[in-house]
């Protein structure tokens, strides 16, 4: 497991506390590696979820920082979500 991706199931481990994650979300970050974040918390796997979501390391990186809009780069591509999208404002609640 890559460093990055350490940081990134720690950090979300860490604001897990109280979000509702009844379904799944698999974080495929380009070169980088796969997350899977459920009820069970953040961890990096490859597995099945209720929602992919893919990007590249830099722009998840400005979506945690807060540099990149997340409607905006879904638009441009940058962000491809797949399966259930409304699981996917969850992650908005965890990274900010």
């Amino acid at each position: 497991m890559s460093e990055f991706i350490q940081k990134i199931v720690s950090g979300i481990n860490d604001k897990l506390d109280g979000v509702d994650m009844s379904k799944s979300i698999a974080l495929n970050i380009k070169d980088e590696g796969s997350i899977i974040v459920d009820e069970n918390g953040a961890r990096a796997e490859e597995a099945e979820a209720d929602c992919t979501i893919s990007c590249s390391a830099k722009t998840f990186k400005g979506l945690v920082d807060g540099s990149v809009n997340p409607m905006t780069a879904v638009m441009m591509g940058k962000i491809k979500i797949g399966g259930d999208k409304m699981v996917a404002m969850s992650l908005g609640k965890i990274l900010g």
